[in-house]
């Protein structure tokens, strides 16, 4: 009995260590796996006066018939959102570094716009629900289980051009389909109602505007005076003064 109870020990004994052995391996490939990307800004040059490709080969796929766009970063500069082929995808900085974009199982095809909130704790974004023109925004919180089922936010969101952002205190500014632009205050948890953002743009068709985080100033874009709809555009710089009204949109070059 002495015997087999020995033998049945060091059976024992060699299993757990290779067991053991196993597991050590196994976090061994995990430690030596490369992140998708290491540093600042993905690792990548910060933009320039030269538009360019951002991150090609990570972010942008170069091929043919690849799409990716509305890319947008968290206040903190460690997570990422941005659109591909319809679907919205986010990447975040570890202490190992970029984890591999993943798509968000939550956010339904054809969702565009992603926008993250100053928080990275909810992502907005835009829908269709009246082809061709009308759009809603929605938005999706970030909880335990991973990111919840989305919200549409309605009035006062209804109706809209599509183009938004978010400010660093969550007022939301957009675009209405009628081309003006407007911000509604975060207030009590909810956006009850929109204010008109006093922008002269003369014959500007403004499209997408960017808020500043602290409301300071708002970029949009435009077709250039005279150009054919979608031929040629600029980006536009209007200031908000000390009073509330806001300056007459400079061409940025």
């Amino acid at each position: 009995m002495a015997a087999i109870k020995r033998i049945y020990v060091m059976k024992q004994t060699k299993n757990q260590i290779v067991t053991l052995m196993v597991l050590v391996w196994i976090s061994s490939i995990g430690l030596c796996t490369e992140p998708f990307a290491k540093g600042p800004y993905l690792g990548q040059t910060p933009p320039g006066p030269i538009a360019q490709v951002f991150a090609p080969g990570l972010i942008c796929d170069t091929r043919p018939h690849q799409g990716e766009g509305h890319g947008h970063f968290s206040a903190d500069g460690n997570t990422f959102c941005f659109n591909r082929l319809g679907y919205v995808y986010i990447t975040e900085n570890t202490e190992q570094g970029w984890t591999t974009p993943k798509r968000i199982e939550s956010v339904p095809y054809k969702s565009w716009s992603p926008c993250l909130s100053p928080d990275a704790n909810s992502i907005y974004f835009s829908r269709r629900y009246d082809k061709p023109r009308h759009w809603s925004l929605h938005r999706c919180m970030r909880t335990s289980q991973g990111w919840s089922l989305p919200q549409e936010l309605g009035p006062p969101f209804r109706p809209w051009g599509a183009g938004f952002s978010v400010a660093a205190d969550h007022s939301i500014c957009f675009i209405t389909d009628r081309g003006r632009f407007w911000i509604a205050p975060f207030v009590g948890n909810t956006w009850t109602q929109a204010i008109k953002i006093p922008v002269e743009k003369n014959n500007l068709k403004g499209c997408h505007p960017g808020i500043a985080p602290d409301g300071s100033f708002m970029v949009f874009y435009s077709i250039r005076p005279g150009a054919l709809d979608g031929t040629e555009t600029d980006l536009y710089l209007t200031l908000r003064q000390s009073d509330g009204t806001w300056t007459r949109p400079r061409n940025m070059g």
